[in-house]
């Protein structure tokens, strides 16, 4: 993303405003006149007029003397000239006034660089991180000035000052391909590696010609082979080097260079300005200005007649950091529809189409870009006459026509596309709006969609729908829509989840208005709800309909009033945009007027009071109709600029000067993709929060670059976004124009066990975790197929070094930290006394009813692999000859986590064995898929998941499979068992285990269950249990990044965490009653609970000599998490109940009709537990 590069001049429009001055208002004269000068000297010095610049900024410092943006700029100016002397004057002067800004100091840097003053310049640097430890432009320059002098400090210093601009600018993939460069040349393989899949997980998908070196690379590093590693690497960075998303990261951190060079001050303090009507002011300098021709769009034809209006849509296609337009219109010369890509670079459009793969012909009656592959390149599908179209981005600027590939659209041409993830599986959907009825398209994640309704409740009415729209309008972490049409009673459909929608416009304060033709939203008065306005195309009709905070609307009563002078005017398009920065929405209309000489676009500024102002003169009087609006800032200087399309062809540009006198902040989101895929790659329907003071806004993403005015606020205090997968993520004092890089965050993995080994609580392990309630499997017959409701009921293993007794009891916590409601029936400990020379376990792997139950393998000898290769034939015996948290990872991740590519493991003990009771030993833990991964994954038959198979030696010498489904570890750290007993069928004793399941094993041997070996049992039921709140443990990855996610019982924070399912939850206190048996009556835990139970040490014999003691803990309950795709994630109900068949239950899966459970529900579980607190979290967020 470039930033503040491109201040086209409007000269005569920008300083028309200082003449149109009251004579009684000669303060608002001189602040707009302040403003005024500052726009024209940015702009002339982003067009490298020099002495102009010059003029303005001497001009400023004489109105403003004591603001530093004038000294700043001015040395910026001389800094071009190469004027260094002077330019250090003017800096100095401007450091003198603020001397914490670091912008300022980075410019007097550059000019001691310039003059050769290296140490100096490194002064500089180093004095502005000490008031903006985050600055990355400071940190990168820095960095490269290390990287020009030799001698171990100046290495130190670049290896330092690179890590550190990785942390703080994680989406540029500039400093991520240097610091990779350095750790390699040091030999830190482990983290060079680190980085390279970072590089995988986070940037759009390498060129062709890469792929190999990254592979060769990540190859090399894990072999330790350095020199090779060095070429391989080096050959990966050129081909990145050429790449869009590398050039855009380097003029994020440098400048568009050349004679650039240098970024300018933009922004100033006001404060001292401009004591009041401080909007009002603002609104007085600025002015919308057609740049069309300036900017290269003059080419694009107009038509005779608005029978063939123009459009226009707006997209980075290319990934370079600037704002592409594709477009088309009318030819009244040739008689034909003509189509246009334009590439933008730096505010100038050039017209690319010939070269693009764009191929068609036909008239168009719109398009959208978007990445419906989910690979990081926006594609282009475009509603035409004769038959939609849907081109494929192929990263390197060329476009595919995979229409017919992809099975999209519709075969006679759409009006109306929104795409947006509609079943909440990480990828983007299709809903469409045709004459002959509206159509959704399922996206199966494998380049095909699938045309089914079958999830949409169709309206009672035959309508013909005319606009549509996408947001979460009940605030309920699901995307909803909208669709209106003239005539035709509105159509709100709310998300049942999994791809079902229910409309339930009637009661909503819709249900009236068949004349809304068209419709926009967005939170207008800033309180978190989405709220709506609409219009007609027949006339007028304007209605602001707010959000009654429940999803429900009222209407606007003085809405006629406000929006009067849309009476006379047919309006044909919407658009909410905050064109002044203030941190509220205003709106745009765009139509036609009923007289020749009437207005038919219109601006209406939000007065943050609850009303609209009409300041449809700040537009062009030239602009007088269009079909649509598209909202983008085209030149990256920090407003909203606006395309018109014209009803009669043409598109008008329409420049925004001066709504950056107002702060912003601008963003992008980018979901993970290798090994993740939970989001679309670009956001697209996730929430975002900002609050910026006292000041809060939300909006719906529904664009790559994502916008916020934040007024007089200088930056914002926390950024929460809610992704459309339901997870939370939390950005404190985020930098402005930036990729927000979504955290792989586990959010389910069942309640944790921790114990006491004689010093404090450590965590052991996971528990409940056969119990998936609701979680989705796969899709048959066109229905949602679920995972077992029987309720889990597990053998653990607790080595005694865990557990010790204190007073006189065994305690263990267990703890709900997760997105997941816990319903815990039954908890006994069991002690196993046995000979100090021989080990215990008991197979805890995942697997269907019926289960193991209590089934100890005892053994006094383990056969550890004398050799392990994987598939390629590589030597991993390191990672599985002991436990010793060091894991075995040589395998590609594949698109979803969970998912990797087939891989093997052979182990060979080397010797004979004896195969009588010869059992298989595989500890390790398990990266799983979640509820809506299974249900992306089950719309294709591309993917399957493959459980651990193991396959022997035959006779004939060849593979053969023993055990198809060997079952996989249940969480962490969890030891896998397989009973190999006549199963190996020659002399050649290796084994090998295949998968693609994301399991990390840490040990693996053979060994001889003999259940002749002593050992003697103890049953040890609970003698207390409390149910409290506790918060959640700090998390770290116990091994490195490669073992489990490891929590910090010490380490604990008390905010919630999580939007939880609401309901009823047992009350806090006394609890043992419920946890003695499997009864139905069990503890009902949110996250952030923690139930403490004991059990009497009392009650066991004394132990042996020379014997040990291990325990078992036995588990009993259910777990529901919160995923978007868990039948009923949203709510603690329907409650579960042994014996029911499934969940959801099914009609005859009733609760039972039992008086001890009414009893139980009306005693226990009186806790109710709603969202308020999660939802209000950025609202009340209150800055340290």
């Amino acid at each position: 993303m470039k930033k503040n590069y491109l201040f086209l001049i409007a000269i005569i429009g920008i300083i028309s405003v200082s003449g149109c001055r009251n004579a009684g208002e000669r303060k608002a004269e001189k602040q707009a006149d302040i403003m005024t000068v500052k726009t024209l000297g940015l702009a002339y010095l982003e067009e490298f007029k020099l002495e102009e610049a010059e003029e303005q900024f001497l001009h400023f410092i004489e109105l403003a003397p004591n603001e530093k943006l004038g000294y700043a700029n001015l040395g910026l100016t001389y800094l071009r000239m190469s004027r260094y002397d002077d330019a250090e004057k003017q800096l100095n002067k401007a450091i003198k006034i603020d001397p914490r800004d670091a912008d300022i100091r980075l410019i007097l840097a550059t000019v001691h660089r310039m003059n050769n003053q290296k140490e100096k310049a490194i002064a500089e640097l180093k004095k502005a991180l000490e008031f903006s430890a985050d600055h990355v432009k400071t940190l990168y320059e820095l960095s490269e000035v290390y990287s020009t002098m030799s001698g171990e400090d100046a290495k130190k210093q670049h290896h330092e000052y690179t890590r550190l601009l990785v942390e703080k600018a994680p989406g540029n993939l500039v400093p991520r391909l240097n610091f990779t460069d350095i750790l390699i040349r040091e030999g830190d393989f482990d983290a060079a590696l680190e980085q390279m899949e970072t590089i995988n997980r986070q940037f759009p998908g390498f060129p062709r010609e890469a792929v190999e070196y990254y592979n060769s690379t990540i190859d090399l590093l894990r072999k330790k082979d350095k020199e090779n590693a060095i070429i391989q690497f080096t050959i990966f960075h050129n081909y990145l080097k050429v790449s869009a998303p590398y050039q855009a990261g380097i003029v994020d951190l440098k400048g568009p260079g050349g004679s650039l060079i240098g970024f300018p001050v933009i922004t100033f303090d006001r404060k001292g300005i401009m004591q009041s009507n401080e909007n009002l002011t603002l609104l007085d300098v600025i002015k919308f200005a057609d740049a069309s021709e300036t900017a290269g769009l003059g080419i694009i034809p107009g038509a005779s007649s608005a029978e063939y209006p123009a459009l226009a849509v707006t997209c980075d296609y290319d990934g370079d950091g600037d704002a592409d337009l594709y477009a088309g219109s009318h030819d009244s010369v040739t008689g034909e529809f003509r189509h246009f890509l334009f590439l933008n670079e730096m505010g100038k459009f050039t017209d690319i189409t010939k070269e693009s793969g764009l191929k068609h012909s036909g008239y168009e009656y719109g398009a959208v870009f978007t990445d419906f592959d989910n690979d990081g390149f926006p594609d282009l599908f475009i509603m035409r006459e004769g038959g939609d179209l849907l081109y494929r981005n192929d990263g390197a600027g060329k476009f595919e026509d995979v229409t017919v590939k992809s099975k999209a659209g519709s075969p006679e041409g759409g009006k109306k596309a929104l795409f947006f993830d509609m079943d909440h599986d990480g990828d983007l959907d299709l809903y469409e709006l045709t004459e002959k009825g509206n159509l959704m398209f399922r996206n199966n994640a494998d380049g095909t969609f699938t045309l089914s309704n079958q999830g949409l409740e169709q309206p009672r009415e035959s309508t013909v729908s005319s606009d549509a729209l996408f947001g979460d309008f009940d605030e309920d972490e699901d995307i909803d829509f909208i669709v209106t049409g003239l005539n035709s009673q509105p159509i709100y459909y709310s998300n049942q989840r999994q791809g079902v929608y229910k409309n339930i416009v009637n009661g909503s304060g819709l249900e009236d208005n068949y004349n809304a033709s068209v419709i926009t939203t967005g939170d207008y008065n800033n309180d978190g709800f989405l709220d709506v306005f609409t219009c007609s195309s027949a006339g007028g009709n304007p209605v602001l309909y707010m959000n009654k905070l429940n999803g429900t609307f009222r209407k606007e009563e003085n809405s006629g009033s406000m929006f009067s002078s849309l009476d006379n005017a047919k309006i044909y398009d919407l658009a909410s945009l905050d064109f002044n920065n203030d941190g509220f929405l205003d709106i745009m209309a765009a139509g036609e007027a009923a007289s020749a000489d009437g207005r038919g676009v219109f601006l209406y500024y939000n007065d943050r009071n609850g009303g609209f102002k009409d300041v449809s003169e700040l537009l062009p009087l030239t602009v007088k109709s269009s079909r649509q609006i598209t909202v983008f800032d085209y030149n990256d200087d920090g407003d909203l600029d606006a395309v018109i399309s014209g009803l009669h062809g043409r598109v008008t540009l329409l420049r925004n000067d001066g709504g950056n006198n107002n702060h912003f902040i601008t963003m992008k989101l980018v979901g993970l993709k290798a090994g993740s895929a939970k989001n679309n790659h670009f956001g697209i329907g996730a929430k975002v929060e900002i609050r910026a003071g006292d000041q809060y806004q939300v909006l719906v993403v529904t664009d790559p670059q994502v916008h916020f005015g934040l007024g007089n606020k200088p930056r914002a205090d926390i950024i929460r976004i809610r992704w459309t997968n339901g997870v939370p993520q939390n950005i404190f004092l985020p930098g402005s124009d930036q990729a927000l890089i979504e955290e792989q965050t586990l959010k389910g993995s069942c309640p944790f066990l921790y114990t006491w080994d004689g010093d404090k609580y450590i965590f052991v392990k996971d528990i409940l975790w056969r119990s998936g309630l609701g979680m989705p499997t796969g899709i048959m017959g066109g229905n949602t197929s679920y995972a077992f409701a029987d309720a889990s009921d597990d053998y653990l293993k607790i080595p005694g070094e865990f557990m010790k007794p204190d007073k006189g009891r065994y305690s263990i916590q267990v703890t709900s930290e997760l997105w997941e409601t816990i319903y815990i029936d039954q908890l006994e400990l069991v002690a196993v006394d046995h000979p100090g020379n021989t080990e215990i376990y008991v197979p805890e792997q995942f697997s269907p009813p019926p289960f193991p139950g209590k089934k100890i393998i005892k053994i006094s000898e383990k056969i550890s692999p004398a050799s392990a290769v994987d598939s390629k034939g590589n030597d991993i015996l390191q990672f599985v000859s002991e436990k010793d948290d060091i894991f075995y990872s040589w395998f590609a991740q594949g698109k979803y986590q969970g998912i990797t590519e087939m891989h093997d493991i052979i182990i060979d003990p080397g010797r004979k064995v004896d195969k009588e009771g010869l059992h298989l030993f595989m500890t390790g833990w398990i990266f799983p898929t979640d509820a809506s991964i299974n249900f992306a994954m089950s719309q294709s038959d591309s993917l399957k998941s493959v459980p651990p198979l193991i396959q022997v030696i035959n006779r004939k010498g060849k593979w053969e499979t023993v055990v198809e489904s060997a079952g996989f570890p249940q969480g962490k750290d969890k030891t896998v068992i397989i009973d190999l007993s006549g199963k190996l069928l020659s002399e050649d004793t290796r084994i090998r285990i295949r998968t693609n399941m994301q399991i990390y094993w840490d040990e693996i041997f053979l060994s001889n269950n003999n259940p002749e070996l002593a050992s003697e049992e103890t049953v040890m039921q609970p003698v207390s249990g409390d149910l409290h709140y506790r918060g959640f443990s700090k998390l770290y990855r116990k091994g490195g990044r490669y073992g489990p996610h490891w929590f910090n019982y010490s380490s604990v924070e008390k905010a919630p965490r999580w939007r939880d399912l609401t309901g009823n939850y047992t009350r806090f206190g006394d609890v043992l009653p419920l946890l003695t048996e499997s009864d139905n009556k069990y503890v009902i835990t949110n996250a952030g609970d923690e139930t403490t139970v004991e059990f009497d040490a009392g009650t066991l014999p004394p132990l042996k000599e020379g014997w040990k003691r291990d325990f078992l803990i036995r588990s009993v309950g259910w777990v529901k998490d919160g995923d978007m795709n868990t039948a009923f994630g949203n709510t603690v109900l329907p409650l579960p109940f042994h014996g029911m068949k499934s969940y959801p239950p099914s009609p005859e899966d009733n609760y039972p009709d039992d008086p001890e459970l009414e009893k139980y529900n009306r005693e226990y579980n009186t806790r109710v537990v709603d969202v308020e607190e999660y939802a209000n979290a950025v609202r009340a967020y209150e800055k340290n």
